[in-house]
């Protein structure tokens, strides 16, 4: 081999290794549970995220996105399900952020980031197994084809008030069961988006539920009987939930962006 070549191929093998070892994720998502820690605030199951916060650290976000985008599909494959559960969440909640930034402050609602043919949800802008993707690949493509976890829906969040509150932490594998059940509970027993009215027997219930109530009947039988343990602490209140429920009323939901004021 010539001396000059070898030294390119050194140089060579040593940008890949840098650059590999630069983005290579770490599965703790310190970066991003940093950034959820300064920007987030949460009051029960609604949370106000710092967009202007996220502005000023935007290099910290896209440094984290562009670990996100390094993982290759055949690392993923070898990961556990609960690694592959918190990357995906997590993945999601940072580019939906990243999505809000690229026209913030002059966006409302997540919805006037979508085009003249597609939602906001169908906008290819970021990479994932090296392809170009949109947040639609991710959860319907992923999260809700491959696993049969209802409690995602609490977990991935679209920017919007009626949206389950955004985490003021990173999902992470080890605590997973733990974090999912904390934001099942923390978005039923929020009664500004589902309720139970007694005096009429009547669950009203976040769109999520009329969305998406495949997810949530498939293991559970009935809406009736995935909500009734969580939505209300009172024995004859889930009975009547699940043996003498008159309606079923789904909320108006708000896309407006959940931003702090």
């Amino acid at each position: 081999m010539k001396p000059g070549y070898r030294f390119k191929l050194c140089i060579y093998l040593c940008l890949f290794f840098f650059t590999n070892y630069a983005f290579a994720l770490d599965q703790s998502y310190q970066k991003f549970d940093r950034l959820l820690q300064k920007y987030v605030q949460v009051a029960g199951g609604q949370s106000k995220v710092d967009y202007d916060g996220f502005q000023r650290d935007r290099k910290e976000l896209q440094e984290f996105i562009q670990e996100i985008e390094a993982v290759t599909r055949p690392e993923y494959d070898r990961w556990t399900q609960e690694e592959q559960l918190a990357f995906l969440i997590n993945a999601y909640n940072a580019l939906t952020i990243e999505l809000i930034l690229t026209k913030y402050p002059d966006v409302d609602s997540i919805k006037d980031l979508g085009g003249f043919f597609s939602s906001p949800w169908q906008q290819d802008f970021f990479q994932l197994f090296g392809e170009t993707q949109d947040l639609d690949y991710i959860e319907h493509g992923l999260l809700r084809k491959k696993f049969q976890e209802p409690r995602i829906h609490f977990a991935i969040v679209c920017a919007s008030i009626s949206c389950p509150g955004l985490r003021k932490e990173a999902y992470k594998a080890s605590s997973l069961e733990q974090q999912l059940s904390q934001a099942m509970k923390d978005f039923l027993q929020d009664r500004e988006r589902n309720r139970y009215l007694p005096a009429s027997r009547t669950l009203e219930l976040s769109s999520i539920f009329k969305w998406f109530r495949e997810d949530f009947e498939k293991n559970n039988g009935s809406l009736e009987a995935f909500v009734a343990p969580y939505i209300t602490s009172k024995p004859e209140e889930r009975r009547d939930i699940l043996n003498n429920l008159d309606d079923i009323e789904f909320l108006d939901y708000d896309w407006g962006l959940n931003g702090r004021k």
